[in-house]
């Protein structure tokens, strides 16, 4: 008699977490073999199989063409080898919509299930000890072909179950629900069933048939065809420059299904599986909650909109909906024929096609491919420049009930730089929103020259971003400079602490914030190779776990050190404000590390062989995957330090350069010597250079040499003496 309590496998050890790491590495011959060590059974269990002798099902093979999936399917396998797991998922954990909230417990199986979470990538490494873990498995049902070896994997269980392959296939669906399979993945039965049967639940063409959106009737978009161009705009400077290809004199005007826009453009904006580390632009931040407020009021307008559920569903309120009109265009560009996006060109049948009709009309032909299973292209046609919250408004709204199309501006093949100017004129100069915000989606704005003229340019980026990061270092609780930093500029070290924010500030534009000098530009500020228009992609939480990862390195260096200025000023700090995982010659008021005479240095040396070495370290292909709408601004940090932590190359290059200047230069300022000392005089004279505006190019200077006689290395042979000497060299000292 088929019984889901035969779903049995130890969760005790932790092997039962350890073999999706083998799956994702792709190990697992090597572990059936006896060439490196597992608990069988619980292997056996994994792979559905009796025992390791036996021949492994074919979809663990197969499964290995999905990197992207890989890890989810290996956790919806390994919480399906016990029928507990899969009745708590369901009951208790799974909230629907693909989600759900793992709770806890003190006992091995539920802190095992904890870190498969984890390790899967379901769940961020942040939550890796907490008691309440979110975690998402979305990602995991894109694809209908990952759907198909689901399917194989979830008869796999029910064989074990008892049931027979006959009744399997006469019955899969109502068998799997009577097993709580649907609801363990937060689906609903349709769903599940759409995507064991081969169709990608994500943007899926199921939406699209749905609700009547066929190829025979939007396969063919009649547009208008808007002439905008004056005979001097002929002149502008530049044309031909990277980036900067002169644009067509018209762009185009036109309706499309909110569904059908969402799904041509959507698949390119979410596709993480590729490197954006060729793209001026293409981290636009999204914020659900923004979204989630226009998707309720195209539901019901205004002030529907805004009321509660209980209300909504209330006779009493029905008197307040209203339609929830959006007849504000969408500006987007549609990709041309050879485009390169991530690294990757435009596939020949994902173009949109544009022919003449005459009379300013012009019809836009579709990729008829949008409308099969196959659709998943690494590169979209469509480019959303000013809308993205407008579109995604329309995620989780299958079925509307009528017609909602979109009206949308589209230029063709348009570069980037005439879209960062677009998106700026739209958003920033007539409504003044958060400019700093637009350098974060739009990257490519940071290096624009004609910023420079506007009355705000100077200050628009970098003065405001440098701000930003100090209350970043000063507000993180996992910084070093977590309310060390004198943010009122009162007196005292009841203020927060010795450094003000203005001295942060002037630092941070000065180093990692500044433009490219002709010499070595900011990291965060700059383009890595003069002319190339490469900056580097990553938002200002990225850029503050940068800081948090290299004064955490400082600090860790400091506490492993025994340069004799720690080891004095270590003695010296007794009566000192302690801080607990500080080293408190970090923490010092005698040290040049918390004065603006040394933070500013440091700032520099870090951002100059930081920015050198770029190429090397591969910090424009560096990035991290995370749902910005789920976690808070402390959280998002935490995990992007983990990251930078996890990649042994930065790791090795921060913490090499760390241990040189912390082992190797004195850091005490003239306050820690006894001037009727004669020795000690002498050495405080000597600190006394690094005092006043010269002083932070001298204690540069110094610093560099340092770093240019280090014999450490990183990634594998790279050596930071020639980081540092390449640097010495750029910069004439």
């Amino acid at each position: 008699m088929p019984n889901l309590t035969n779903l049995t496998s130890s969760w005790t050890k932790y092997d039962s977490v350890k073999v999706i790491q083998i799956l994702k590495e792709n190990e697992i011959a090597e572990y059936i073999n006896s060439a490196k060590t597992i608990d069988k059974p619980t292997l056996s269990h994994f792979l559905g199989i009796k025992n390791v002798s036996e021949e492994v099902p074919s979809f663990w093979n197969e499964i290995q063409q999905f990197p992207e999936e890989i890890g989810l399917f290996g956790l919806v396998a390994a919480i399906f080898t016990h029928h507990e797991n899969i009745k708590s998922f369901a009951e208790r954990y799974s909230t629907g919509n693909m989600e759900g909230i793992f709770i806890t417990e003190e006992d091995k199986r539920s802190t095992n299930l904890r870190s498969a979470l984890v390790e899967s990538g379901a769940a961020e490494k942040i939550f890796r000890r907490k008691k309440e873990v979110p975690y998402d498995l979305s990602k995991l049902y894109r694809r209908g072909n990952v759907g198909l070896l689901a399917k194989e994997l979830f008869i796999n269980r029910l064989k074990t179950i008892g049931y027979s392959e006959a009744e399997i296939e006469e019955n899969f669906l109502n068998i799997s629900v009577e097993n709580f399979f649907p609801k363990a993945l937060g689906l609903t039965d349709e769903q599940f069933n759409k995507w064991t049967s081969g169709h990608g639940i994500s943007n899926s063409l199921y939406e699209l048939e749905k609700n009547g959106i066929t190829y025979e009737k939007f396969g063919r978009i009649k547009a208008f065809k808007v002439k905008q161009w004056l005979n001097r705009w002929d002149s502008v400077p530049n044309y031909g420059a990277k980036n900067r290809r002169k644009p067509q004199q018209y762009f185009y005007q036109f309706n499309l299904p909110a569904l059908l826009l969402k799904r041509i453009y959507d698949v390119h904006s979410r596709n993480s599986s590729v490197d954006k580390n060729d793209e001026v632009f293409s981290q636009r931040k999204h914020s659900e909650e923004r979204s989630a407020e226009i998707r309720e009021y195209v539901k019901g307008g205004y002030p529907w909109s805004t009321i509660t559920l209980a209300q909504k569903e209330s006779d009493a309120y029905k008197d307040l909906q209203m339609p929830g009109w959006l007849p504000t265009s969408l500006i987007a560009n549609i990709l041309g024929a050879d485009s390169i996006r991530r690294l990757k060109p435009l596939e020949d049948d994902a173009v949109i096609t544009i022919n003449d009709l005459g009379d300013n009309l012009v019809e836009l032909v579709l990729p008829q491919k949008i409308w099969t299973d196959s659709w998943m292209p690494i590169v979209s046609p469509i480019e959303i420049i000013d809308g993205q919250h407008r579109l995604r408004a329309f995620d989780y709204v299958s079925d509307l009930d009528g017609e909602y199309e979109l009206p949308v501006i589209a230029f063709h093949n348009l570069d980037f730089t005439w879209q960062a100017y677009l998106f700026y004129t739209i958003n920033i100069k007539p409504k003044r929103i958060n400019t700093s915000l637009a350098y974060d989606l739009m990257p490519l704005l940071r290096i624009q020259d004609w910023l420079e003229h506007d009355l705000n340019g100077p200050d628009v980026y970098k003065k405001v971003r440098a701000q930003e990061l100090t209350e970043i270092l000063w507000r993180n609780e996992s910084s070093p400079w977590h309310n060390r930093i004198n943010m009122l500029g009162d007196v005292g070290q009841a203020s927060g602490g010795p450094v003000s924010q203005n001295a942060f500030i002037n630092s941070l534009t000065n180093s990692f914030v500044k433009k490219w000098d002709g010499k070595i530009g900011g990291l965060f500020g700059g383009e890595m190779h003069m002319g190339e228009q490469d900056v580097i992609q990553w938002d200002k939480e990225m850029q503050g776990a940068y800081l948090i990862f290299i004064w955490e390195a400082i600090n860790s260096a400091i506490k492993k050190s025994q340069a004799e200025w720690v080891v004095d000023l270590t003695e010296k700090s007794v009566g000192e404000t302690i801080y607990p995982d500080l080293a408190p010659a970090f923490t010092s008021l005698k040290s040049f590390f918390t004065t603006d005479q040394g933070i500013r240095p440091v700032l520099l040396i870090f951002n100059d062989l930081s920015f050198e070495a770029n190429d090397l370290l591969e910090l424009t292909k560096f990035d991290v995957d995370i749902d910005y709408d789920k976690y808070s601004t402390q959280q998002i940090i935490e995990v992007i330090v983990t990251h930078f932590d996890d990649n042994s190359v930065i790791k090795e290059f921060i913490e090499g350069i760390a241990m040189e200047i912390v082992n190797k230069f004195d850091w005490r300022t003239p306050s820690a010597f006894n001037p009727n000392d004669r020795d000690e005089d002498l050495k405080r004279q000597f600190q006394n250079q690094f005092r006043g505006s010269g002083g932070y190019r001298e204690m540069r200077i110094q610093l560099l040499r340092i770093l240019a006689n280090s014999d450490r290395v990183f990634a594998g042979t790279n050596k930071i003496s020639d980081v540092a000497r390449a640097v010495q060299t750029k910069l004439g000292i």
